[in-house]
């Protein structure tokens, strides 16, 4: 299937954007390239939480160590190790919840700086509206055919490649409003096993 350019309206040079991105020839330069990939799927954590997190596994395990020399442990021995017991399990308690403050934090700055997708689902769903782009060579622009998404998809207008993650977000910001993805007449439905 081949998609008519709106601002050329021909065929000649029309081409998914998935195929332009994998083509052996490279005719795409690197910044044109960038402007139209899939953005990157977001990361669930940020690298101070994993920080945080591993240092709390770490004390966890010398939690779980000084808790067996407990269970051995008589007299003095046993005020002793059930005091590290009572410092490993503090301290791995506020590395957890210092690993979870922080992730809610840099997840609260990305929605407040407007990154969009924040989560893997929403990144999906952008993934989705993505493979089924398509640009003109010879106008430089990427577009939406008719029924793109689903039926009663408009078509989109030609869109200049600095503007095409931005449409596309929005697009599938619109979608997950709109309760999900409703893929073009003959492929199957998201989450439906094909006939």
């Amino acid at each position: 299937m081949t998609a008519a350019c709106p601002s050329c309206s021909t065929a000649d040079h029309t081409l998914l954007v998935t195929a332009a991105l994998n083509d052996p020839r490279g005719e795409l330069d690197r910044p044109t390239r960038g402007l139209l990939d899939v953005p990157r799927e977001p990361k669930s954590l940020s690298p101070g939480s994993t920080v945080l997190y591993v240092l709390a596994g770490l004390t966890g395990a010398l939690l779980l160590t000084s808790f067996f020399a407990l269970l051995q442990a008589e007299g003095q021995e046993f005020a002793n190790d059930a005091t590290a017991l009572v410092v490993y399990l503090l301290f791995t308690t506020v590395l957890a919840v210092a690993g979870w403050l922080v992730r809610r934090e840099a997840r609260r700055r990305r929605l407040e700086q407007g990154g969009w997708p924040v989560s893997y689902e929403q990144w999906t769903l952008v993934h989705k509206v993505w493979r089924v782009a398509w640009l003109c060579r010879a106008c430089r622009v990427a577009f939406f055919p008719l029924g793109a998404l689903r039926p009663d998809f408009p078509a989109s207008p030609p869109l200049r490649y600095e503007h095409f993650q931005d449409w596309l977000n929005e697009t599938a910001r619109q979608t997950e409003l709109a309760g999900g993805f409703l893929p073009a007449a003959g492929t199957p439905a998201t989450g439906t096993p094909a006939a």
